[in-house]
């Protein structure tokens, strides 16, 4: 005998007053009520319903049975609902790793908007730069830049974020506003060493003429390099050189007016990949699919907030990438 069932069988029925109706809102058949509440009868030894031409009445063992039953039921019930409520509303941890600069500028800015819709999930971000770092393994999921091989990580392309060509209106009005790529080898450029150890010193830039599609490469120089990308943004906005960044991640800055863009009939190349990876046993875990939902969509209207343009691909790294070489520049010369 299920007896569960027979219990609920059996208020149902002390509630209606009808086995008849204890099938209808069960949605059983009269004969499985009836077979359930007979056989309870028959385990606890009593008889629960006094049955007469009038319908069902509890006998005074049924009416007990029934004050006793009831609230165990409520609270299973209860157990029941807060269960699926919880599987309907993501809560717990999620270890959340990422490039610093992108976490700090582009996602930590919107995570506010993000709890509020879910409350109960508790985020913990840490700084991870490279997918094969050992402490990218204790993050339940990854957002990073670059071109990394997934291995036994799942991975989800996210939008490109396009980049622009930057200083602030006190350095151009100072050393002059380059009309063309090429004059930017002789500004003072900001380069960022990327997690392979790799300075990218060429920025490539593109444009659709009159005679069809131009493609300039530019070694840049400059004074300062370094592999954190806030270290290059602090000097850029102390007027001390060109960078490359991010639209998405100097809005403020250039909305400001303190960062001004240049060169945009140009479209710069090889912007970084932006994706997420996560493992695989996580995949169909709540917590996990909201907040990389969150990213796709956040990441989408990040992208859409300049008119600059970007398209890259994880599986099409540019040729600068391969190798060994510390210098993306280094490329020009050994192809």
């Amino acid at each position: 005998m299920d007896k569960l069932k027979a219990l609920q069988y059996f208020l149902a029925a002390a509630q209606t007053g009808s086995l008849s109706a204890a099938a209808r809102e069960q949605g059983v058949s009269l004969q499985a009520v009836a077979k359930l509440v007979g056989a309870l009868e028959k385990q606890v030894g009593t008889t629960l319903f006094q049955r007469d031409s009038r319908g069902l009445k509890l006998t005074a063992d049924g009416a007990q049975y029934a004050d006793a039953c009831a609230p165990l039921l409520a609270q299973l019930q209860a157990a029941d609902e807060a269960l699926r409520q919880a599987r309907q509303r993501p809560q717990g941890t999620l270890v959340v790793g990422g490039t610093p600069f992108f976490l700090q500028h582009c996602i930590v800015p919107a995570l506010q908007a993000f709890h509020a819709g879910y409350p109960d999930l508790t985020l913990d971000l840490r700084a991870i730069l490279h997918l094969g770092e050992a402490a990218a393994r204790d993050c339940d999921l990854l957002v990073l830049h670059g071109w990394f091989e997934a291995g036994d990580w799942v991975r989800r392309e996210l939008a490109v974020m396009p980049q622009v060509t930057v200083a602030t209106p006190a350095y151009w009005k100072r050393h002059g506003i380059p009309r063309h790529p090429s004059e930017l080898s002789q500004h003072n450029c900001l380069s960022y060493r990327n997690p392979y150890g790799k300075l990218l010193d060429l920025w490539r830039y593109r444009q659709n003429g009159p005679q069809g599609e131009v493609i300039e490469q530019v070694v840049v120089r400059g004074w300062l390099n370094s592999n954190y990308r806030d270290n290059l943004l602090e000097l850029a906005l102390r007027d001390g050189g060109v960078m490359r960044i991010a639209y998405a991640t100097a809005q403020a800055e250039l909305a400001s007016g303190r960062l001004a863009p240049v060169l945009l009939d140009w479209e710069m190349l090889d912007p970084p990949p932006l994706a997420i990876y996560f493992k695989p046993e996580l995949r169909r875990t709540l917590r996990l699919r909201v907040f990389a939902d969150f990213l796709a969509t956040h990441s989408t209207e990040l992208a859409q907030l300049t008119d600059a343009k970007g398209h890259t691909s994880l599986d099409v790294r540019p040729a600068w990438h391969r190798g060994s070489s510390r210098r993306a520049s280094s490329w020009l010369t050994h192809r």
